[in-house]
């Protein structure tokens, strides 16, 4: 019993029953005394006797209570109660109503251990007594001793039994609420990690994407360039409310996914000066939630990195529906890459991720002077 860790914080089982233990003792107490005030002999010698039970109650047994056994209160209660107790009881056979409410303190107080010992002094003590006040009973009066002794420690290690899982009880529950903070520490760590890499690939598919573009047209200078300047501007202001609103992509919003790729390209062609084009296979159809988002965002990437690696003269864009899903392809004839080969930048990864997410795949395929396709399938 008191081997067991306390939990801080805690009240178990045992502790919940504070009031029934001083109901107890009080109880034991006021019969007692009421049978010394009622009976006869030294009721001032006994009442100085209970009162000193009281006394030591009062100061430590009812505060050792709530402390892990053995603690200092616990056993200076009993090194003065159990005496009195004792003296009580071979003062008058009264006391041995106060020896039944020892038994249970001792159990509470004390080590299983020491507590056995305690159980088996007192038995004795009492056993001697018993001895002392009546000569030739005495297998009787050993009979008794044995009967209390193991009528004692078998309830004593029962009341130990029971605090004991009440107090591994309330520190499992304990475990439990910290485990559980922890994983929502977790779940909060991780949910803010997330929204961080998902504005991080927002910004750099929208913003970042149209400031390169403005900065492209602004080195050409021309009247032409100038209006291409303000319109980019004025998308990429769109797509930062957009973001700020935690809404979909500016370029979507009502209109259909098609009709955003084909804006897409036709503004990369006038801002690049190449010959783009965009075609749709299959019957149009909407498709679910976020899938246009991704298609979208890994066309802007792609046509991207084309105006930025390629030195492309042509390209394409296949927008494709199928029963199951749909697709884009955006090819080029451009100057190619080695996709093996140790890459720089957010742009690809950011791509495979987004595909990742969704349960898409995304195909690159390019070789030095051999241009590049990507495609993105989505189930």
């Amino acid at each position: 019993m008191g081997e067991s860790v306390a939990v801080q914080g805690e009240r178990h089982a045992w502790e919940a029953m504070d009031g029934a233990w001083h109901a107890v003792f009080g109880l034991l107490v006021a019969v007692t005394g009421a049978l010394i005030v009622t009976g006869d002999g030294p009721v001032v010698l006994r009442s100085g006797l209970l009162g000193g039970i009281v006394a030591a109650y009062a100061v430590a047994g009812a505060r050792a209570l709530h402390r892990p056994a053995p603690s200092r209160l616990g056993v200076g209660y009993l090194l003065v109660a159990g005496p009195l107790v004792l003296a009580l009881y071979a003062s008058t056979p009264y006391g041995a109503i106060l020896l039944c409410g020892l038994f249970p303190q001792i159990w509470r107080y004390l080590t299983t251990r020491w507590a056995i010992v305690a159980t088996v002094t007192v038995v004795a003590t009492v056993g001697a007594l018993l001895a002392g006040a009546s000569a030739g009973d005495a297998p009787a009066i050993l009979g008794w001793m044995v009967l209390m002794v193991l009528t004692s420690v078998l309830l004593g290690l029962w009341i130990s039994r029971i605090t004991d899982q009440s107090i591994e009880r309330a520190a499992l529950l304990a475990e439990l609420e910290r485990t559980r903070g922890e994983l929502a520490a977790a779940s909060r760590d991780i949910g803010a990690l997330a929204e961080r890499e998902r504005l991080a690939r927002e910004i750099h598919d929208t913003l970042a994407q149209g400031f390169t573009s403005i900065l492209l047209l602004a080195r050409a200078g021309e009247g032409r360039t100038w209006q291409l300047v303000e319109q980019t501007a004025r998308e990429n202001l769109a797509e930062a409310r957009a973001l700020v609103a935690a809404t979909g992509p500016a370029g979507l919003g009502t209109t259909p996914l098609p009709a955003a790729l084909r804006r897409l390209v036709d503004r990369f062609a006038d801002e690049v000066g190449i010959a783009a084009t965009m075609r749709v296979e299959g019957t149009e159809r909407p498709l679910p939630s976020g899938q246009d988002v991704v298609l979208l965002r890994v066309s802007q990437e792609a046509l991207a990195n084309v105006r930025k690696h390629a030195g492309a003269s042509r390209l394409e864009l296949v927008l494709a529906f199928s029963e199951t899903g749909a697709s884009v392809r955006i090819s080029d004839d451009g100057r190619g890459f080695d996709p093996a080969a140790p890459g720089s930048g957010f742009g690809l990864a950011g791509m495979r991720e987004r595909v990742r997410e969704i349960g898409g795949a995304l195909d690159l395929r390019s070789g030095p002077g051999g241009g590049t396709c990507v495609e993105v399938r989505l189930a």
